[in-house]
């Protein structure tokens, strides 16, 4: 399958594309949830699926992605968890562009996208980063919103 229609089969299987990511995430780390990138991966996966469609550059992406991106207070955290949040999103862009036999120029040009978002969530701010793209600062353990939720409202 060439790009162009294999970027229309992205854009059109984003949310399920997410699924399988945010299915690989929870499976990965349970404990946690939501995603750093929960509330941009769906996004992102279509905006990259429709640009890769449309023959453009993969930098182009990340300032066209729009959401939410959750970042702890701790640096060094954020890094990493948001580094292996973005390793899924490829591992996820390239099994399905394998699975599309979208040959590997497709791949290595979503390998370039996954890159620069992971450089531009790296250097989120309150006040930085692209205009759709909101970052939230998280106040308490990533890790303590799954079983630290008390009983649901009656």
């Amino acid at each position: 399958m060439d790009a162009h229609r294999a970027g229309d089969a992205l854009a059109a299987s984003a949310l399920d594309l997410a699924r399988v990511w945010r299915a690989g995430r929870a499976a990965a780390r349970p404990e946690a949830f939501p995603g750093l990138l929960d509330g941009l991966v769906e996004s992102f996966l279509q905006v990259a699926g429709e640009l890769l469609a449309e023959g453009r550059d993969p930098a182009l992406v990340w300032p066209a992605s729009a959401g939410v991106v959750r970042i702890p207070r701790d640096a060094q955290r954020a890094r990493e968890e948001l580094d292996a949040e973005w390793d899924l999103v490829e591992e996820v862009l390239a099994a399905a562009l394998q699975a599309l036999q979208a040959g590997e120029a497709a791949v290595e040009w979503m390998r370039r996208a996954v890159v620069i978002g992971r450089a531009g969530t790296r250097h989120l701010g309150p006040r930085s980063g692209p205009p759709g793209v909101l970052a939230l600062s998280v106040l308490s353990d990533a890790g303590a919103t799954r079983r630290g939720r008390g009983p649901s409202p009656r």
